[in-house]
């Protein structure tokens, strides 16, 4: 009897034998005594829509502008496509960078300023015309051809600038922002639609941005940036369920910590005894030593209402609600449980009602299981 065998395909970064489309080997940039990037690898594969996220000055755009070549590093080494080009010039790199202002020429029409760039490389008018119709097409703006910039909405810009920066088929698009100007709802339409881009003309991209929500919707893989280093690499699930440290599980999302020490081990499992006097149980896997000072992260749609409080429970905290926030699909709770402890709870409004679930002043039981968060040490 034959068996099947589950062959499920690796992600790039998954398989060891996979080779990078883009490196970043130990890359520094220093400013006078700033360290905007420092001592940063990173690997980024063929066809990854790859996100750079983090706070203002984190050394994100700094880390973009090296990848164009608009800036050289202080130390290490850049490599596309298996070329090194850390000293070469950003004209002769096979990379296109989109601006966060757009940077379209307010004197061209849309037709010409997605055509500049082929002029500049000379390539023949009806090659120019065919191409130049190609990405209008692409990018479903072929009737804006003879409007100039200022005759165009914020999407209506954002697509132009997107179909000038792919007119020359780079094999790498860096988006500084590509999303920042837009209004909400257009900036949330606009995200998916840049993904279904991405997989249909297989571009690799690399985006910095500071949200977290665009970050998460586009991304293949996320690296999370804070004062020129990256904190940690992976996917949107990977970073938000599996956060490696505090900062991390703080900036992705809301997020309950709690500290502690570890008090007990049973195989997986740590026994953590916390500020609030109750002790808790996580899964862990790695090894911990008995006393270590820990966090326990856990998210706000991860707990959920106890029927009753009781002393013997494992997970479970008492409290009494103070704040409340209803935003239509989810309805938020502040639940004071400590001195200096505010638990947060998100609770979903699956069935339609006039009422809260809870009011304020109210006293609530709160659990979750040993799987629902993880255990921190730095």
């Amino acid at each position: 009897m034959s068996v099947a065998i589950d062959r499920r395909a690796l992600e790039p970064w998954q398989d060891p034998g996979a080779v990078p489309f883009v490196r970043i080997d130990r890359v520094t940039k220093q400013f006078g005594d700033v360290y905007a990037v420092d001592d940063v690898s990173l690997s980024i594969f063929r066809g990854e829509f790859f996100s750079l996220l983090g706070s203002s000055g984190c050394g994100k755009s700094t880390l973009l502008r090296l990848l164009a070549g608009l800036d050289y590093p202080s130390s290490g080494r850049i490599f596309i496509d298996g070329a090194d080009v850390t000293d070469i010039p950003p004209y002769h790199r096979p990379v296109n960078m989109m601006f966060q202002s757009y940077a379209l020429f307010p004197h061209m029409t849309v037709e010409q300023n997605v055509e500049f760039g082929l002029k500049q490389e000379r390539m023949p008018r009806r090659e120019r015309a065919e191409r130049v119709g190609e990405m209008l097409d692409l990018l479903r703006i072929s009737e804006l051809r003879k409007r100039k910039p200022d005759q165009l909405s914020g999407g209506q810009r954002q697509r132009a600038a997107l179909a000038r920066s792919l007119a020359k088929h780079p094999k790498l698009l860096l988006l500084d922002e590509p999303l920042g100007a837009l209004d909400k709802r257009l900036r949330e339409n606009t995200q998916f639609e840049l993904v279904n881009l991405q997989e249909r003309i297989g571009t690799t991209f690399v985006t910095v941005t500071h949200d977290q929500e665009e970050a998460m919707t586009m991304s293949s893989r996320i690296a999370v940036m804070e004062a020129g280093r990256i904190l940690q690499i992976d996917t949107p699930t990977g970073i938000y369920e599996f956060p490696s440290n505090r900062f991390v599980a703080e900036f992705i999302g809301s997020v309950n910590l709690f500290e502690g020490r570890v008090m007990q081990r049973d195989g997986d499992l740590v026994t953590v005894e916390t500020r609030l006097g109750r002790p808790m149980q996580m899964r862990c896997p790695a090894p911990l030593a008995l006393g270590k000072p820990v966090t326990i992260a856990i998210r706000p749609e991860k707990i959920r209402l106890s029927a009753a409080y009781r002393d013997d429970a494992v997970n479970q905290i008492r409290g009494t609600v103070e704040d409340i926030a209803y935003l239509g699909d989810v309805s938020i709770y502040h639940v004071r449980t400590g001195p200096d402890q505010v638990t947060r709870m998100t609770l979903a409004n699956i069935q339609p009602h006039t009422e809260q679930a809870l009011t304020w002043g109210q006293e609530v039981a709160m659990e979750w299981s040993p799987t629902s968060g993880v255990v921190l040490t730095d």
